[in-house]
């Protein structure tokens, strides 16, 4: 090579003289030019750990250079006199050689000491955030200016293994323990400037409401008491997934042979029960036999003094059936964190086994008129006789008079008796405050069948199984075949009706005194009403009477009307609804007054339910009574929404002083939060009625 340049340069040089002559006749020595010299580099280093640095030759009497970068890679050739060149080096000491190469060809070098060294990693964040539904798992991420990336150290175990993580990702890691733990994260320069942060963060797994048992992690130990302590109630497959529990594990507890009547299993909770809004608990029982007393309480941990307890008798043998407990007398003051189930109270053990599920907190609905099997909280438990059978389905034909989503199916089995029917026990008897006339939707595949409703009051009976002879009945005909009608079922015509009778059992027979062929009939929507729709506007208010006036007054930014229901889903089906738009702007108290008829009659209800839809979960929802003549006599209560997009009932508790009043109005808030003014949100509330 230093050859080649040699001949160019002296081609290059020789060049002007080949066409030219002087006097002299003189020529150039070109061997008289002195070979470059002080040969070196400068460099311009890039501040942003990249490695990239740009080197620009020097020297004396160099007419191009070849720089070697001192690294192992190619040298770079040709570089002009005040031309650079680019060059990425990782972090590290380096001789760079600079050659320079003049005219003649003559070649002389220099080596140019370089230090490349990267910025530690600045500013440094990471995030820790565990996993919604496993406490052990947590997912790390991290950030920070000149980092190339990270390394993870989680700090469970004392030789681990760095877990890389690149920018922009992240890495999880599961611990297999709880504990607290030191979590330490470090990001990289590209060289050997690095910068750590130490995050401390606990493992925790705390048992509390709701309890399923499907946790591969929770500790779900029970202690017995009364016999066969410290055997526990272990969780088992489901031995029976059917009806109501299908889930995969449940707890099994077996009262020994010859233990105390107040035997039973307990365990102690890390988080105490949250009463706020819900007062009763519920679950799922599976027992050997009906009408077995099952008694669940709670307990202070530290004072079992302290405590409530209800009593539930289970309806249904070798099944599973949701048993619901009142614990309303609850002290909101007081932390309940200990579980105490007895089975079967008052009675020794006889080594029978039971098993339970689904320990929640719920709210109270009743089984009671009017009933639309749309409730996702209600166990509607038909038992049938004579060869039939009755369950909520899916509505087979939505159209004319029932759009609703559930109904219940009536089979007649082929060669089933012409008294076969089906019954359910109602949580609360009839009331005929209203008028005596029962209706029911049907739909019959013949028109003309008779349909007998029969109402008994399984009170008469000791065993509570009923009284056959405590009753009353009508039959009404269909009266078209394939789609929806309303029957109705005037109770009084009965010889032997009489009101004060507790009818708490109802009981379907179709086509009565005919012999079963295999057919299948649906009603729905059961409910007391007089022998004419009601004429006045009255709780409870469901806006579906086209002939009533609903009065709605909109005030401070709201804007409302009885609508078509958008949401005809979950629990509110129904046909009309009232939307309630809290425009932008509107005062944080906008609201809607509904003027009623005449004043609210409790009888003995201190509580209003109110079916709502809204977009926002979380939000305080206010009813407020008003009297009808003096604004100043008044009662309100709020209840917070707990899902959005999605139907639900809020149920507002009154005290007894607050429904000694009288009232005639009934007015509905919206997020009713000071300073928060509407933001043109629209809900959507229905049937407003009384409770219990």
């Amino acid at each position: 090579m230093k050859r080649h340049y040699k001949i160019i340069f002296a081609f290059l040089l020789a060049l002007p003289f080949f066409g030219c002559e002087s006097d002299d006749d003189a020529l150039v020595d070109l061997e008289q030019v002195q070979a470059p010299a002080n040969l070196g580099a400068t460099f311009q280093i890039t501040q942003d750990n990249s490695g990239l640095v740009e080197i620009t030759p020097t020297g004396e009497g160099a007419a191009v250079y070849t720089v070697d970068f001192g690294d192992g890679s190619t040298p770079a050739e040709g570089i002009k006199v005040g031309d650079a060149v680019e060059h990425v080096y990782a972090e590290g000491e380096y001789e760079v050689e600079v050659t320079g190469t003049n005219i003649n060809g003559k070649m002389a070098s220099g080596i140019q000491p370089l230090t490349v060294s990267f910025l530690a990693p600045e500013n440094l964040e990471t995030e820790i955030v565990k996993d919604a539904n496993n406490n052990y798992l947590v997912t790390v991420s991290a950030s920070a200016t000149n980092a190339a990336m990270f390394e993870v150290y989680f700090g469970e175990n004392e030789d681990e293994e760095a877990t890389p993580l690149m920018p922009g990702e992240t890495v999880s890691y599961t611990y297999s323990s709880i504990g607290t733990y030191n979590v330490r994260v470090v990001a990289l320069s590209g060289g050997a400037a690095t910068t750590e942060v130490e995050q401390e963060i606990t493992i925790t797994d705390p048992l509390f409401l709701p309890i399923d048992f499907e946790s591969e992690t929770l500790n779900y130990t029970f202690n017995n008491f009364g016999g066969g302590e410290g055997a526990g109630a272990p969780v088992i497959d489901n031995p029976d997934p059917s009806g109501v529990n299908t889930s995969a594990r449940v707890a099994s507890y077996t009262k020994p042979v010859g233990s105390e009547i107040w035997a039973g299993t307990t365990i102690g909770l890390d988080e105490p029960i949250d009463f706020s809004s819900d007062k009763y608990i519920s679950v799922d029982v599976w027992s050997p036999a009906a009408g077995t007393p099952v008694i669940f309480k709670i307990e202070n941990l530290d004072d079992a003094d302290l405590f409530v307890e209800s009593t539930v008798e289970t309806t249904v043998s070798n099944a599973w059936e949701t048993l619901t407990f009142d614990m309303s007398a609850v002290d909101t003051s007081i932390d309940y964190g200990r579980l105490v189930l007895f089975f079967n109270y008052g009675t020794p053990g006889n080594d029978e086994t039971y098993y339970f599920d689904n320990i929640q907190t719920t709210t109270l609905e009743p089984l009671k008129l009017p009933i639309n099997f749309e409730s996702e909280n209600l166990t509607y438990a038909w038992g049938g006789f004579g060869g039939a059978g009755a369950g909520v389905i899916d509505n087979p034909d939505m159209s004319g008079i029932n759009t609703s989503a559930k109904v219940t199916e009536l089979s007649k089995g082929d060669g089933s008796e012409g008294w076969a029917g089906v019954s359910l026990n109602l949580d609360e008897a009839l009331s005929f405050e209203n008028g005596t006339t029962v209706k029911m939707k049907t739909w019959s595949p013949e028109a003309g069948v008779p349909i007998l409703l029969k109402f008994e009051d399984s009170d008469s009976a000791p065993d509570n199984n009923g009284n056959p002879s405590v009753f009353v009945e009508v039959t009404q005909n269909t009266t078209v075949a394939n789609q929806w009608e309303e029957l109705s079922f005037d109770l009084s015509t009965f010889d032997a009706f009489d009101e004060s009778v507790g009818y708490d059992r109802l009981i379907v027979f179709y086509d009565f005194n005919s012999p079963g062929e295999g057919t299948s009939f649906y009603f729905d929507d059961v409910r007391m009403a007089s022998e004419n729709e009601p004429t006045s506007v009255m709780l409870p208010v469901g806006f579906e009477n086209s002939g009533l006036t609903y009065e709605l007054t909109p005030f401070e930014g709201a804007d409302s009307a009885v609508e078509e229901n958008p949401f005809q889903e979950g629990i509110n089906t129904s046909n009309t609804v009232v939307r309630s738009t809290k425009t932008e702007g509107a005062l944080f108290y906008a609201g809607t007054t509904l003027q009623l008829d005449g004043p609210i009659e409790f009888n003995g209800n201190n509580k209003i339910s109110v079916k709502v839809y809204s977009p926002k979960a979380d939000i305080p929802v206010r009813v407020k009574l008003e009297n009808n003549d003096d604004s100043g006599i008044f009662a309100e209560v709020d209840a917070n929404t707990t899902v959005a997009n999605q139907w639900e009932e809020l149920v507002f508790e009154f005290s007894d002083e607050q429904i000694a009043q009288e009232y005639s109005k009934v007015i509905l808030f919206f997020e009713i939060i000071e300073g928060v003014s509407g933001d043109g949100s629209t809900y959507y509330y229905d049937d407003i009625q009384l409770t219990n």
